[in-house]
């Protein structure tokens, strides 16, 4: 490539701009010229100046970015080698127009990079004049569409994968774009919809009013996000009609202002809520029902449960007369089946309130040392008549704690009873401490009984569960003394935890949840 002389006599400075409303012209101050050449340098675009035999006289940094030649190698050289063989005739024609003071605006063409790849470029090119009026040259702003393309195919990837359907507006309300979900959605095909006015879309009884709401929005472009509240109808090709949900944004393009809008149609979500609205009925009439059964429940049966339990108690005492022994063998039946019917109303109409969220919790001071001895008292025939022995520890003086004491007491009962009916010869010990340096007590209740596998352990606390041993002692319990017991505990921040070896008896423990 052989070096040319004369031209860039012509030249007082190499500088060119972008391509204005007038042509370039070279009659600038000094200060100008300077100014001028420091935009031309920190532009983002390539900018090559040229003169009107091809000769490169201007080259800034974003041109040797793009076309990889340093300003020292090309300016002074033909431009010809930065187009493909087959584009020769192109500069022919370019510098000819140019000539004659025309302007080329944002052509689409390729040029050859120093290392010989291809680029797609977008070009402006536009008249350089000097001081007298006379076209000396070309000023040349390149541009890399390439990347520009890959990030339009990108977006136009996401646009079509969009699940809801997309479509832009132009500020006279007709339709420039849609995706592949409003063809879906609409029933349309996209050039059925493409300059058609957004009202085709919108059903008849809000079709006049709709340009009036379509034009204060392009008067105030507020982004409108989904579920903005607003309840909505969309028309398909077909006439039928759906609920949509809109959302709303402006765009602004070289075109012009724009309004992209996204359409989802919420028929489902709209069946599904009313759905779940009848369910909530429905589970209401049957929270309701619930109450109404357990209500009567405690009354119905637990009411005449009790006066004959008492009755019974009364008998068995002889205050009506003295029994033979088969008399006060059945009357012990009899007291033994209500004690342990009641036991299961009892716990069933704990488990509902419990389940339902109605249980009361009231935190109060008590002392937890007047509750065991309250527990130990009326357990205590039970353990006689099992023949064991049950005894507490507990320390000196009172033992101040806050907490619901009826579910202190429920659930302290519920352990020792478990224990004492599945501990055959031994103790039951409850123990009340306080760790060293702690402010809070905790409560054991330690048995001799069977013990409890390791895989059960953490079983044993929901509902209806029953550890293996208790199934072969053949127990007719519930299984939900301890869940009943656990979920009280944790209403009051509390947790029961258990310790226990096969054959060696289970410890049982209330402590604050850590």
């Amino acid at each position: 490539m052989g070096r040319t002389s004369g031209p860039r006599a012509n030249f007082p400075h190499p500088l060119s701009l972008p391509p204005e409303s007038e042509p370039m012209t070279l009659s600038r101050t000094t200060g100008a010229t300077e100014h001028l050449a420091a935009i031309v340098r920190s532009s983002h675009d390539a900018i090559i100046g040229v003169t009107l035999d091809g000769t490169v006289i201007t080259w800034n940094d974003a041109a040797e970015h793009l076309y990889g030649y340093r300003a020292d190698e090309i300016v002074g050289y033909p431009a010809e080698v930065l187009y493909p063989a087959a584009r020769r005739a192109e500069e022919t024609a370019v510098l000819a127009q140019v000539s004659r003071g025309e302007f080329l605006d944002q052509y689409v063409t390729e040029r050859v990079r120093r290392d010989g790849t291809t680029v797609t470029v977008s070009l402006s090119t536009s008249p350089i004049i000097d001081g007298a009026g006379a076209t000396i040259g070309a000023a040349t702003i390149s541009r890399d569409i390439a990347r520009a393309r890959r990030k339009e195919a990108k977006w136009r990837a996401m646009l079509e994968a969009a699940p809801d359907a997309i479509v832009a507006v132009d500020a006279a309300g007709r339709i420039t774009l849609v995706n592949a979900q409003t063809e879906r959605l609409f029933g349309y095909q996209r050039h059925e919809l493409l300059g058609q006015l957004i009202e085709i879309l919108v059903p008849a009884q809000a079709r006049e009013v709709h340009p009036q709401h379509r034009l204060r929005y392009l008067n105030e472009p507020k982004p409108r996000p989904m579920g903005a509240g607003i309840e909505l109808s969309a028309l398909r090709r077909d006439g039928t009609q759906f609920p949509a949900e809109i959302s709303l944004s402006a765009i602004e393009t070289e075109e012009g202002n724009l309004v992209a809008a996204a359409i989802r149609d919420v028929s489902e979500r709209i069946r599904f809520e009313r759905q779940l609205r009848e369910k909530n009925v429905e589970l209401e009439k049957a929270s309701k029902a619930k109450d109404a059964f357990l209500a009567s429940m405690s009354h119905e049966l637990r009411t005449p449960l009790n006066a004959i339990i008492g009755f019974t108690g009364t008998l068995l005492m002889g205050l009506p007369g003295p029994l033979n022994e088969a008399q006060s063998h059945q009357l012990q039946l009899v007291e033994t089946s209500g004690q342990h019917l009641l036991s299961l109303i009892n716990d069933l109409l704990d488990l509902a309130k419990i389940e339902s969220g109605k249980v009361e919790i009231t935190p109060e001071e008590i002392d937890c040392c007047g509750v065991v001895k309250e527990v130990v008292q009326s357990m205590r025939p039970l353990a006689e008549q099992q023949g064991i022995t049950l005894h507490a520890e507990l320390p000196p003086g009172r033992c101040l704690a806050v907490a619901d004491r009826r579910a202190m007491g429920q659930i302290l009962i519920n352990l020792v009873h478990n224990a004492i009916k599945f501990t055959s010869e031994g103790e039951v010990r409850i123990t009340l401490r306080r760790p060293e340096k702690d402010i809070v007590w905790s409560l054991d209740v330690t048995d001799t009984g069977p013990g409890i596998a390791p895989e059960e352990q953490a079983r044993i606390f929901e509902a209806f569960e029953r550890s293996s041993t208790t199934r072969r002692q053949g127990d007719e319990g519930t299984g939900l003394g301890l869940y009943i017991s656990h979920k009280l505990a944790e209403l009051m921040g509390l947790r029961i935890s258990v310790d226990s070896v096969p054959g060696a008896g289970s410890t049982f423990s209330v402590a604050p949840a850590v």
